[in-house]
């Protein structure tokens, strides 16, 4: 008799791995990996033709994809492992007042979003997140953009732009000073260049007005008129203006 010897072998565990591997939607994906002997990847559980390539998942679309793997030790291919790839939705950009201003010196309160897990930049892409809002400066006039995302699920929504700016108070009006005329002529009311004119009669305190004032000719003598602008960070300091009025000279010796 001839013998002839059957062997049987023992069919390998599934290779090891790790799932579900979590993606955010249009992120950068990794090829999968798994522990094993002589991988071959699949896009199903049973059938098909595997591939010694690990895939490389497409993030493009929000959802749950499965790929599997084996191992093969000799010529005995083992049970597939499932690897799940979850892609989740990139959340929207956090809703923010987007404008902000000051005048120079004022009080600044901390910048604010509406989201959830907020992280603040100090530039448009890249850097690291603080979860602590920034509270503007406010001492030099100009301005500045702060950024700020959302975080949900893991996955941190594009930034919003947040622009602080500082505005200095307005500066005196343009004047011409002094203004002429002699005595018991006719005089026009007073004018000034600038924004919102208040009139005043004194360099400090009383109430102004807004209608610009006709200097008397009728007394020989300098009277002060005092005139500021107003703009959106208050009222500015006053411009004097100095009206001069001018005796009429006795009439020639004949």
């Amino acid at each position: 008799r001839t013998a002839i010897t059957v062997n049987i072998n023992a069919i390998p565990a599934a290779p090891s791995v790790s799932s579900p591997v979590n993606y955010c939607q249009n992120a950068t994906a990794s090829a999968l990996n798994a522990t094993g002997t002589n991988l071959l990847w699949y896009t199903t559980a049973t059938g098909g033709t595997g591939s010694a390539t690990a895939p490389t998942p497409s993030t493009s679309t929000v959802g749950s994809v499965s790929y599997y793997v084996s191992q093969t030790v000799g010529s005995c291919e083992g049970p597939r492992a499932a690897i799940v790839v979850t892609i989740t939705a990139v959340p929207n950009a956090p809703a923010a007042t987007t404008t902000i201003n000051y005048c120079q010196g004022d009080a600044a309160s901390p910048l604010t979003a509406t989201g959830s897990n907020l992280l603040w930049y100090a530039t448009a892409t890249g850097g690291t997140g603080s979860s602590t809002a920034p509270t503007p400066s406010t001492s030099v006039i100009g301005s500045t953009t702060y950024y700020v995302s959302q975080t949900v699920n893991n996955c941190e929504s594009p930034r919003t732009a947040i622009t602080v700016n500082i505005t200095s108070t307005p500066s005196a009006p343009s004047v011409t000073s002094p203004v002429n005329y002699c005595q018991n002529a006719t005089a026009s009311p007073l004018t000034a260049t600038g924004t919102n004119l208040l009139w005043y009669t004194t360099a400090t305190g009383g109430t102004g007005s807004t209608t610009a004032p006709t200097p008397s000719t009728s007394t020989v003598g300098s009277v002060s008129y005092y005139v500021s602008q107003t703009q959106s960070c208050g009222e500015s300091p006053r411009a004097e203006i100095t009206v001069i009025t001018n005796a009429i000279p006795s009439a020639p010796a004949v």
